[in-house]
């Protein structure tokens, strides 16, 4: 040792018989931040002071040189010190630790328009993203066994999509908290619903839909809403100017939540089902006599499933095999750039179909099943002087084929491009 640790060495060995004089029993902390200093104090206390025990120890940012008078008190120390260890690390896992409790209990991870959130949360605290799409969903199955998106919901569900639900997020949560208010109470109409937010600190959220109920007539809400712990959530009934605080995360969240809310109340309500019948727990055996269903069993074709945004097919299946088949897929182009969702489902009713567009005048028409999609061509023959042409996956594909073979001949069909596949995108982690 140089002439500083000797310095370091000799007020520590003061201290140390100073303390060990006194009657105290508390332990001796030395500050000492040098790593050497402290291994050459342990070697003095172990030769000078065999009596007490020595130990090193962190407070926050600083290092410590530690007596104690008797070997219990080091034991208690270090357990102490394993306990803040382990609390820096919970706040540094910090969300981790809310998906984790979801795991653990098998609880719904709700969504919406949601694949590539949930890529990127996969990458951010669980791992690098798998090479393929199979791997991702079995990973992701152990992980989250029930997933949900409300955008698929709105746009697939049997009792939902005759409600002509907007498409986005902010416009689906008013637009649900409004039909809510305005059908409750009919036969088959949306059961009750109650809402009740506890908010972090310094952090304030209306309930979303306040602002769209309050425009309703007086007497029209039915729906309960109370907010705890927000500063003037409902008191004013709306009166107070909107804040729009669409995509920031934490208000995304709420509005997802309560989307989900509303569209379980109305398909609930369709099938009469009251909500103590709804288990929210994981798929189980069941008792002849019980009576509630898991959300699997409750929303058979909506349960991980996710939408994809232009993307052929326009959905992934994570808890089964890609709903890749093309024969149930038709290209539908050349209608007037003014139609509607509303316009296009009329097409083809009495049929149900799904949608996905490709510009303002054509978009994907994709049939539940096959007796479905022969159905849909039978329509599409009988309809005299038809406003667009529909052609079926595999004339798309041969055309476009043709068209690469021949491209200076002019035989191109001006058909859109064929879909493709969703990759897995890869992002750096957070």
């Amino acid at each position: 040792p140089n002439a500083a640790d000797r310095e370091v060495v000799d007020a520590s060995r003061a201290e140390i018989r100073t303390w060990l004089a006194s009657a105290t029993r508390a332990p001796l902390e030395i500050p000492m931040e040098n790593a050497f200093q402290r291994l050459l104090m342990h070697t003095v206390i172990a030769q000078e002071f065999p009596q007490v025990y020595s130990h090193s120890s962190r407070r926050g940012g600083e290092r410590f040189l530690c007596v104690y008078k008797s070997q219990a008190e080091v034991y208690t120390e270090q357990l102490a010190a394993l306990n803040r260890e382990m609390e820096a690390i919970d706040v540094e896992v910090g969300v981790r630790s809310i998906l984790d409790e979801i795991t653990r209990g098998s609880k719904p991870l709700v969504g919406h328009n949601c694949f590539y959130d949930f890529l990127h949360l996969y990458q951010t605290f669980y791992g690098d993203l798998p090479d393929s799409i199979q791997e991702f969903k079995s990973a992701w199955l152990q992980l989250f066994p029930q997933t949900l998106d409300t955008k698929y919901l709105a746009e697939a569900h049997e009792l939902l999509v005759g409600l002509q639900p907007p498409a986005t997020l902010k416009a689906l949560c008013d637009f649900m908290g409004q039909a809510a208010s305005q059908t409750q109470g009919t036969p088959g109409g949306p059961l009750p619903a109650s809402f009740e937010i506890n908010a972090l600190p310094g952090v304030e959220y209306r309930l979303p839909f306040l602002d769209a109920m309050a425009s309703q007539a007086a007497g029209a809400s039915a729906v309960e809403a109370t907010a705890s712990g927000l500063a003037g959530a409902s008191a004013n009934n709306g009166a107070e100017e909107a804040v729009d605080a669409s995509h920031e995360a934490g208000f995304d969240a709420l509005m997802t939540s309560c989307v989900l809310v509303h569209q379980l109340g109305q398909i609930l309500g369709k099938k009469r089902l009251p909500w103590s019948q709804l288990d929210f727990g994981p798929l189980r055996k069941r008792p002849a006599d019980d009576l509630r269903r898991s959300l699997a069993e409750a929303l058979p074709l909506s349960v991980n499933r996710i939408r994809l945004v232009r993307a052929q097919p326009n959905v992934v299946n994570l808890s089964g095999r890609d709903e890749a088949d093309m024969s149930r897929h038709f290209l539908m182009m050349g209608y007037p750039p003014s139609w509607k969702k509303f316009d296009l489902m009329k097409v083809w009713s009495p049929l149900w179909v799904g949608l996905s567009y490709v510009d303002d005048t054509s978009c994907w028409v994709i049939a539940r099943n096959e007796a479905d999609a022969i159905s849909l061509q039978k329509i599409y023959k009988m309809i005299e002087d038809p406003q667009f042409r529909l052609v079926s996956y595999e004339e798309h594909r041969a055309a476009q084929d043709k068209e690469l073979q021949a491209p200076a001949a002019g035989v191109g069909q001006g058909l859109p491009p064929p879909p493709a596949s969703p990759a897995l995108p890869q992002r750096p982690r957070a």
